[in-house]
């Protein structure tokens, strides 16, 4: 009978696998090295400004919400 592993060589092997295809995917790319990396570099500006202004939406949500419950306090209180 085969014993059990403890998952530990399937995550080595998932880290090795994912090595591997990284390796493979940079050689095979259609790009250079710097055109991939100003395109990642863009793509990762993209998305954390994404993220500031979904951030600020939410903040200003929050604070508008809160807002208005103070507001129906103060209301109540009269």
């Amino acid at each position: 009978m085969a014993e059990r592993g403890t998952g530990r060589s399937f995550i080595i092997g998932v880290l090795i696998g994912g090595v591997i295809g990284a390796l493979w995917a940079l050689w095979n790319a259609p790009r250079s090295g710097s055109e991939t990396r100003r395109a990642l570099q863009r793509a990762v500006d993209e998305r954390l400004e994404r993220l500031k202004q979904q951030v600020a939406g939410e903040r200003l949500e929050d604070a508008l919400a809160e807002g208005k419950a103070i507001a129906r306090q103060l209301n109540q209180g009269r």
